[in-house]
């Protein structure tokens, strides 16, 4: 498969991004086509094995013809959506659900847009995710299990705890959610009580004001490369995690297992998924997010006690064990595999194709009855909206239609003289026959949004004015339209936010401009 990447940053140290690229990585050495685009640099701190392209954005100009077009964060999914049917199937590779961070508050309307345009394909890596895409969405996800180096996390000797005791932090603490405030709370709660310890803390990012200021000794490891972070674990008599309930896999956790060294890990989902891996919940000691003081207790209890130790060493490596790249691999290729296999079925159903302005399908057969009856209809049809007569001219396309149900544009026409005869429950029935059949075009999304408004359902609106965004020429009317539903459905922030970006587009676009000036005060 020709299969790309997109990347926001492919040079900062993420975890997200490290997969990402050990997959593309693993995709190239596997026989298949790879190239990673990205707006930043290519990565210092490992070795690419597959093209890599930078690029000024994702419009489709700048990317290279494929078979499958992969979104990675949230921003670069409706990228992927809109890239076109050359550039490949759109796949979302959802690694963490960004909508329920802390940080990502101001855009989870957004966010959740993204999550749900039509005609996306969803890869997920924990059943937490999984569940999540399905209750909240609707989205019926592939769900691939996750992987660590197993080159570079392997056990050493089992260590002998040491005096000052060894604890392992690790992520940015400028990440809310990451809970490290916690660990920093318990580690003042040990210190209180006398235990001689040091923080061993790994970080990608530079350590805050607070951390500086904390009264223990810290162990700095900044900017650690992949490769070397084995060591790190393997130095430490502890790992303390302590992320909130957003935490979407965190890979250090299993990579310390996979080193041997007992875990603390917070009693939230993706933690508790591994249980369903391993057929049991030995592989930690488990405690409540934001509880500094079980933290402490669970970090000397998974330390000093021999039996714990032993315990949590042996049912962690057991663990880590299920979590290979090559098993990833294999369940990843299965999945894009079956995702092209389903796109392409659906278009043998329906091989025609709704692109800016439909065009005549080349199948039909003029010489029958049947034909020749729905060009009579079809001519009425003309002819009583001439009249003024819309609901006449509506039924005569429909019945049209009837007579050649696999013409998309028939149904398409009739979906739009039925939403202008003022039935819209029936024009918005036809257009998501077509979403069914696997269409993507800004004529229908925008009809369906209109047909969705008209029935005053402007959430579902201004998602599918959204889509039409996402596949379409992001006109300045188009932004209008979507403000002008959000204004409805009581988001005046993003109704403003829509007009401002007509605006932009079309500085003299007299609706937009009226539209934003009738906004209330912010």
């Amino acid at each position: 498969m020709r299969i790309t990447w997109l990347l926001e940053v492919a040079d900062q140290l993420w975890g997200g991004v490290k997969v990402a690229l050990e997959n593309a990585n693993w995709l190239q050495r596997h026989g298949h086509q790879v190239t990673v685009v990205s707006r930043s640099r290519a990565p210092a701190w490992m070795r690419l094995e597959c093209a890599f392209q930078q690029v000024q954005d994702f419009h489709a100009e700048h990317l290279p013809d494929g078979d499958v077009i992969i979104g990675t964060f949230w921003t670069t999914v409706p990228w992927a959506a809109s890239a076109g049917p050359g550039k490949g199937v759109p796949v979302h590779f959802c690694q963490g659900y960004e909508g329920d961070n802390q940080e990502q508050s101001a855009l989870r309307e957004r966010i959740e847009a993204a999550y749900r345009l039509p005609g996306v394909a969803h890869i997920t890596i924990a059943p937490h995710l999984t569940r999540l895409l399905q209750e909240r969405f609707g989205v019926k996800a592939h769900e691939v299990r996750y992987a660590i180096d197993h080159g570079v996390h392997f056990p050493g000797e089992a260590r002998t705890p040491g005096s000052p005791l060894r604890i392992g932090l690790v992520g940015p603490a400028q990440v809310a959610w990451k809970g490290l405030e916690t660990g920093y709370a318990a580690c003042r709660l040990l210190q209180a009580a006398g235990q001689q310890f040091v923080l061993v803390r790994a970080t990608n990012t530079e350590p805050t004001a607070n951390e500086l200021a904390a009264p223990f000794p810290i162990e700095w490891h900044r900017q650690v490369p992949p490769a070397s972070m084995g060591n790190y674990y393997r130095s430490l008599d502890v790992l303390m995690v302590t992320s909130g309930p957003e935490e979407g896999f965190f890979l250090p956790a299993i990579e310390a297992m996979a080193c041997g060294v007992p875990t603390v890990l917070t009693d939230v989902p993706c933690f508790r998924d591994h249980a369903a891996v391993a057929g049991n919940d030995r592989y930690a000691l488990f405690v409540p997010p934001a509880n500094a003081g079980e933290t402490a207790q669970a970090v000397v209890i998974a330390s000093s006690l021999p039996e714990v130790r032993t315990a949590l060493r042996s049912a962690g490596l057991e663990l880590a064990a299920h979590y290979h790249q090559d098993h990833h691999g294999e369940q990843f290729v299965a999945a894009l595999a079956e995702i092209v296999a389903q796109r392409a079925q659906k278009a043998l159903r329906a091989p025609m194709r709704l692109v800016g302005q439909p065009e005549r399908p080349v199948t039909r057969s003029p010489d029958t009855d049947l034909e020749q009856l729905r060009q009579r209809l079809q001519a009425a049809a003309a002819k009583r909206a001439q009249d003024g007569d819309l609901g006449a001219a509506a039924r005569a396309l429909t019945a049209a239609h009837h007579l050649s149900p696999d013409d998309r544009e028939l149904l398409h026409a009739a979906a739009d003289a039925n939403l202008t005869a003022g039935a819209p429950d029936q024009a918005l029935q036809m257009w998501d026959r077509l979403v069914d059949q696997g269409v993507e075009a800004e004529a229908l999304h925008t009809g369906r949004g209109h047909a969705l408004h008209a029935l005053g359902r402007m959430h579902d609106a201004a998602q599918a004015f959204r889509a039409a965004l996402a596949v379409g020429d992001r006109s300045a009317s188009a932004h209008n339209r979507l403000g002008v539903v959000l204004f409805q459905a009581g988001d005046v922030a993003g109704a403003r936010a829509e007009f401002e970006r007509a605006l932009m587009l079309q500085p003299d676009h007299g609706d937009a401009r009226a539209n934003l000036a009738a906004l209330p005060a912010a």
